[in-house]
């Protein structure tokens, strides 16, 4: 197992959280029938959120390797400098019509997936067909590789991502690595003239529900979110990465939840607490008869869900 510079940064978490001196999750009532999905303190928050931060004077050194046309777009793959010194592999799908500058959604696949599983319709995410319902409805696109993800499988000897259940250390620094390195991919975006950083989305299936989650809460560049299927933590080597310790703190206009009724991951009951933390001022709660994977239904509600709340 690869172990990298985020080993000190847990360490050091760790400490944090003892000199705070703050319980780890908020104190609830032995009466109350909804206990099961802890909360954290704000002393304990502003502590996880260091992790989330980044040396903005680092350059992108970005470069377009190539560029293609799909569904008549303009799809290209880039690659910029994402942090302690990685390179991140991504792809921007941008319509070709009449718009000067486009609304783009982020998106952030799940445990195993890659940004090329969103031009293939029959990918674990039916991502093919979810990139080309919000090209249709005028969206730009863009999804990065997740570190140890698709092209980036060099960066764990060649032998695949660490699943966070079996590595929860590697697993959780391998989360909050990725989600920084999309804060960059919106470093990136405003550099370009045919996007308009004002009306950034952002959608995460599983794994990338955690990301969508902590950054929905910590960038306000994001306007509206999208978080599918994200498993529910409750233990406290998770709680830096946990859906929990973000969802009262979200600050998108808009956030849709969907769950799958009989997912493994999580209880209705538990997704309906987390929902209710949300203070977005415009929300919704979407459940499937499904397990942990998407139905096609989810196809139209994403691209609806965006044209109502982003093109605002």
């Amino acid at each position: 197992m690869v172990i990298n510079s985020w080993t000190r940064l847990t360490v050091s978490l760790f400490y944090i959280l003892l000199i705070a001196n703050t319980p780890v999750y908020a104190q609830v009532k032995k009466d109350d029938p909804k206990t099961e999905v802890p909360e954290v303190g704000q002393e304990v928050f502003r502590s996880i959120m260091q992790f989330y931060e980044y040396d903005r004077s680092i350059p992108l050194d970005s470069r377009i390797v190539s560029d293609e046309t799909y569904q008549g777009a303009s799809k290209q793959k880039i690659v910029f400098r994402g942090v302690y010194n990685s390179h991140v592999p991504s792809l921007l799908i941008v319509p070709k019509d009449s718009l000067v500058a486009h609304s783009v959604v982020l998106i952030v696949d799940g445990y195993g997936g890659s940004k090329d599983g969103w031009v293939d319709d029959e990918s674990f995410s039916l991502g093919g067909l979810v990139t080309k319902a919000l090209l249709k409805s005028g969206f730009a696109v863009m999804i990065c590789d997740a570190v140890y993800h698709g092209e980036r499988n060099f960066e764990n000897e060649f032998s695949g991502p660490p699943h966070p259940f079996d590595y929860p250390n590697t697993g959780r620094q391998m989360i909050i690595q990725t989600a920084v390195e999309y804060r960059r991919a919106m470093d990136y975006l405003g550099t370009r003239r045919d996007i308009d950083t004002t009306r950034i989305g952002m959608m995460g299936i599983s794994m990338g529900g955690f990301i969508t989650f902590a950054l929905s809460s910590i960038d306000p560049r994001i306007k509206s979110s999208i978080a599918g299927l994200t498993p529910i933590l409750k233990e406290f080597k998770y709680q830096p990465i946990a859906s929990s310790t973000f969802a009262s703190r979200i600050q998108t206009n808009s956030f849709l939840m969907f769950v799958g009724s009989t997912d493994p991951y999580y209880t209705v009951r538990e997704a309906h607490q987390l929902f209710d933390r949300i203070p977005a001022k415009v929300k919704d709660f979407v459940e499937y008869n499904s397990g942990h994977h998407v139905t096609k239904e989810y196809v139209e509600m994403v691209a609806n869900w965006f044209s109502r709340n982003l093109k605002r």
